[in-house]
């Protein structure tokens, strides 16, 4: 709610400072998510990406059968074992379930990490390519049509969506 308050604000006092200054004004918008998801960079991007989850993905696999051998193990011998060795064996359990549970955790945050690292410079080339679309159409502003999936824009002609052109820039 704070961003789309700013984002009124800025927009306001865009339209009103350009209505008072400049009469050459050309505001346009692109769809940054949209473009990513054409750009060919992004498929081998994601490609990586998936070999990655699936190394760790082995890994965590590996981890869990461990701990279920170890379990059905313990389940087994429980009425056999003595109580010393029957905690041991309860605390070797929890360290690996509290070990899952926190390679979960790192999973989730490499493969952020990794994805945010794969995608910087594509969204660079992607605001390259912005800039040159827009001098070569002759808009002085851009607008992304989208914050984290909420559309920011209230209403924008479609002839002033650069998106496809950014794309076939792109692809030359």
């Amino acid at each position: 709610m704070k961003q789309k308050t700013i984002l009124s604000i800025i927009l306001f006092n865009l339209f009103v400072f350009t209505a008072f200054g400049q009469q050459n004004v050309k505001v346009g918008y692109a769809d940054i998510e949209y473009i990513l998801s054409k750009m060919p960079e992004t498929a081998k991007a994601q490609a990586d990406l998936d070999i990655i989850m699936n190394k760790l993905t082995k890994t965590r696999d590996s981890i869990v059968k461990d701990y279920n051998f170890k379990l059905e193990d313990y389940k087994k011998n429980e009425a056999t074992l003595e109580a010393a060795d029957k905690k041991e064996k309860e605390a070797d359990l929890m360290r690996i379930q509290q070990g899952m549970q926190g390679f979960d955790t790192d999973i989730q945050t490499a493969i952020n990490y990794k994805k945010n690292e794969f995608l910087k410079p594509i969204y660079g080339k992607i605001g390259e390519l912005v800039s040159v679309v827009a001098k070569e159409n002759g808009y002085t502003h851009i607008l992304n049509s989208q914050i984290n999936g909420n559309s920011v824009l209230v209403y924008a002609e479609e002839s002033t969506d650069i998106s496809d052109l950014v794309i076939a820039k792109a692809n030359k």
